[in-house]
Protein backbone atom coordinates (compact mmCIF):
# COMPACT_ATOMS: atom_id res chain seq x y z
CA UNK A 1 0.00 0.00 0.00
CA UNK A 2 2.86 2.35 0.63
CA UNK A 3 4.38 1.55 -2.34
CA UNK A 4 1.58 3.39 -4.36
CA UNK A 5 1.52 6.15 -2.05
CA UNK A 6 5.17 6.82 -3.07
CA UNK A 7 4.58 6.51 -6.79
CA UNK A 8 1.47 8.52 -6.83
CA UNK A 9 3.59 11.30 -4.51
CA UNK A 10 6.66 11.29 -6.58
CA UNK A 11 4.65 11.45 -10.09
CA UNK A 12 2.74 14.15 -8.97
CA UNK A 13 5.68 16.06 -7.68
CA UNK A 14 7.35 15.36 -10.68
CA UNK A 15 4.24 16.71 -13.04
CA UNK A 16 4.35 19.81 -10.82
CA UNK A 17 7.65 20.89 -10.31
CA UNK A 18 9.26 22.39 -13.22
CA UNK A 19 12.61 21.28 -13.82
CA UNK A 20 15.52 22.76 -12.19
CA UNK A 21 18.34 24.74 -14.34
CA UNK A 22 20.94 25.14 -11.85
CA UNK A 23 23.31 27.28 -13.57
CA UNK A 24 20.90 29.37 -14.29
CA UNK A 25 20.02 29.43 -10.33
CA UNK A 26 23.78 30.23 -9.95
CA UNK A 27 23.89 32.96 -12.34
CA UNK A 28 20.96 34.36 -10.31
CA UNK A 29 22.37 34.33 -7.21
CA UNK A 30 25.85 35.68 -8.34
CA UNK A 31 23.94 38.48 -9.81
CA UNK A 32 22.08 38.80 -6.77
CA UNK A 33 24.72 39.20 -4.45
CA UNK A 34 26.66 41.06 -6.70
CA UNK A 35 23.88 43.95 -6.74
CA UNK A 36 23.90 43.82 -2.64
CA UNK A 37 25.07 46.66 -0.97
CA UNK A 38 27.59 44.43 1.09
CA UNK A 39 29.52 43.39 -2.15
CA UNK A 40 30.23 47.03 -3.19
CA UNK A 41 31.25 47.89 -0.05
CA UNK A 42 33.61 45.46 0.67
CA UNK A 43 34.38 45.29 -3.21
CA UNK A 44 35.56 48.64 -2.78
CA UNK A 45 37.19 48.58 0.22
CA UNK A 46 39.29 45.43 -0.87
CA UNK A 47 39.82 47.70 -3.76
CA UNK A 48 41.33 50.19 -1.27
CA UNK A 49 43.22 48.09 0.78
CA UNK A 50 44.80 46.68 -2.37
CA UNK A 51 45.96 49.78 -3.72
CA UNK A 52 47.06 51.40 -0.86
CA UNK A 53 49.25 47.73 -0.08
CA UNK A 54 50.78 48.31 -3.44
CA UNK A 55 51.49 51.48 -2.70
CA UNK A 56 53.19 50.45 0.97
CA UNK A 57 56.52 51.52 1.92
CA UNK A 58 55.94 48.48 4.52
CA UNK A 59 55.20 46.22 1.82
CA UNK A 60 58.41 46.97 -0.43
CA UNK A 61 60.25 46.55 3.40
CA UNK A 62 58.63 43.35 3.24
CA UNK A 63 59.68 42.07 -0.43
CA UNK A 64 62.90 43.30 -0.08
CA UNK A 65 63.22 40.79 3.58
CA UNK A 66 62.16 38.09 1.73
CA UNK A 67 64.19 38.42 -1.12
CA UNK A 68 67.08 38.32 1.35
CA UNK A 69 65.94 35.44 3.31
CA UNK A 70 64.60 33.13 0.54
CA UNK A 71 67.43 32.59 -1.35
CA UNK A 72 67.07 30.31 -4.44
CA UNK A 73 68.78 27.42 -2.29
CA UNK A 74 66.80 24.88 -0.54
CA UNK A 75 69.57 24.60 2.55
CA UNK A 76 68.75 28.08 2.80
CA UNK A 77 64.92 27.86 2.78
CA UNK A 78 65.59 25.38 5.64
CA UNK A 79 67.59 28.00 7.60
CA UNK A 80 65.42 30.86 7.71
CA UNK A 81 62.42 28.10 8.55
CA UNK A 82 64.53 26.91 11.62
CA UNK A 83 65.10 30.49 12.21
CA UNK A 84 62.04 31.72 12.93
CA UNK A 85 60.90 28.75 14.36
CA UNK A 86 63.58 29.58 17.43
CA UNK A 87 62.64 33.14 17.47
CA UNK A 88 58.84 32.17 17.53
CA UNK A 89 59.23 29.40 20.23
CA UNK A 90 61.80 32.11 22.55
CA UNK A 91 59.04 34.74 22.01
CA UNK A 92 56.39 31.81 23.46
CA UNK A 93 58.96 31.69 26.51
CA UNK A 94 59.47 34.76 26.99
CA UNK A 95 56.05 35.63 27.26
CA UNK A 96 55.23 32.94 29.23
CA UNK A 97 57.91 34.18 31.66
CA UNK A 98 56.28 37.63 32.68
CA UNK A 99 52.72 36.41 32.39
CA UNK A 100 51.05 36.48 36.05
CA UNK A 101 49.33 33.25 35.73
CA UNK A 102 51.12 29.92 34.53
CA UNK A 103 49.68 27.94 32.06
CA UNK A 104 50.95 24.52 33.92
CA UNK A 105 54.18 23.18 35.24
CA UNK A 106 55.11 22.07 31.67
CA UNK A 107 54.40 24.92 29.34
CA UNK A 108 58.20 25.27 28.65
CA UNK A 109 58.41 22.06 26.87
CA UNK A 110 56.71 22.52 23.65
CA UNK A 111 58.51 25.46 23.28
CA UNK A 112 61.63 23.91 24.53
CA UNK A 113 61.26 21.27 21.76
CA UNK A 114 60.50 23.57 18.68
CA UNK A 115 63.73 25.69 20.08
CA UNK A 116 66.24 22.43 19.76
CA UNK A 117 64.10 21.61 16.72
CA UNK A 118 64.66 24.51 15.10
CA UNK A 119 68.48 24.60 15.75
CA UNK A 120 68.91 21.25 14.28
CA UNK A 121 67.16 22.60 11.34
CA UNK A 122 69.56 25.65 10.96
CA UNK A 123 72.72 23.32 11.49
CA UNK A 124 71.73 20.47 9.23
CA UNK A 125 70.34 22.12 6.08
CA UNK A 126 72.66 21.03 3.83
CA UNK A 127 72.32 17.57 4.85
CA UNK A 128 68.28 18.04 5.08
CA UNK A 129 68.05 19.66 1.72
CA UNK A 130 70.28 17.28 -0.10
CA UNK A 131 67.81 14.35 1.53
CA UNK A 132 64.65 15.62 0.15
CA UNK A 133 65.99 16.23 -3.33
CA UNK A 134 67.14 12.63 -3.56
CA UNK A 135 64.07 11.83 -2.11
CA UNK A 136 62.13 14.03 -4.47
CA UNK A 137 64.24 12.49 -7.57
CA UNK A 138 63.22 9.05 -6.54
CA UNK A 139 59.67 9.39 -6.59
CA UNK A 140 60.06 10.76 -10.45
CA UNK A 141 61.95 7.72 -10.98
CA UNK A 142 59.03 5.07 -10.39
Amino acid sequence: MTGWWFFTRSALESLTRPPADIEACDRAMVKLAGDSWICRATGGLGRTVGDAWSASRIRRLAESVRRDLTRDTAASTLRVRGCLAVAAATTVLGLDAVKPVPVGPLSWLVPSIVIVAGLLTMLMADALSRAATDRQAHRLQR
